[in-house]
């Protein structure tokens, strides 16, 4: 058991430190010894963990999408109608990759690799399927138009998404990530929304973009 606890230990450090690395310099930057050295450990501590630096990578995807994951899916409230849902579930989204290290620095590593990662990959897939589950609902609630297809209205969302935080991360370090995912939805809003339910969404999404941060 203390092995094991030493096992863990070693590996969240690992974790750790290339997270640090990430967020401070970029992935392309971050060589193996940088990391190594972060850490204080040798290379083949480093290695006993992950075979490759794509591997380390892979782990920090597959973590910070989770918590993403999870806060987004906490975020819905079983009595709110669905588009409701999505759009709080966006802001919490936002409020993870603020104030959570691994989120943030996978959520980089997303841009990085894309399709090229398995773990990428998912993460992606997986956003815009539970998306495309809360836009079917909301068009059969009547808050969506009609004709809307809830697929690429899902991707199309996800894209917003991944792309104010690309631009939030490049030219304000991630500063102004709630207010690009505002203008976002203020630009979305009318061409999804009913126009008998857009004056509601629009007061939900002010409300919703000047409320206090969740904490995960």
């Amino acid at each position: 058991m203390v092995r094991q606890a030493r096992s863990e230990a070693t590996r969240r450090k690992i974790i750790d430190s290339a997270v640090d690395l990430i967020n401070e310099i970029g992935y392309p930057a971050a060589g193996l010894g940088d990391i190594i050295e972060r850490a204080e450990l040798t290379k083949g501590a480093l290695y006993y963990h992950f075979d490759s630096k794509e591997a380390l990578a892979t782990a920090i995807i597959e973590e910070g999408s989770e918590t993403v994951l999870s806060s987004f899916r906490q975020a819905g409230r079983s009595g709110s109608p669905a588009m409701e849902n999505v759009i709080h579930g966006s802001f919490v989204v936002t409020d993870v990759l603020t104030v959570d290290r691994v989120a943030r620095a996978g959520a980089r590593l997303l841009r990085t690799f894309g399709s090229f990662n398995p773990a990428a990959k998912s993460t992606l897939q997986i956003l815009v399927d539970e998306l495309t589950e809360h836009i079917a609902k909301a068009i059969a609630e009547g808050d969506l138009r009609a004709g809307l297809d809830p697929g690429p209205t899902a991707a199309g969302i996800v894209a917003g998404m991944a792309g104010a935080e690309l631009l939030s991360s490049a030219l304000a370090n991630g500063a102004d990530l709630r207010s690009r995912f505002a203008k976002n939805w203020e630009l979305l809003l009318p061409a999804l929304v009913t126009d008998e339910s857009l004056g509601y969404y629009r007061e939900f999404l002010a409300r919703q973009a000047v409320r206090p941060p969740t904490t995960p």
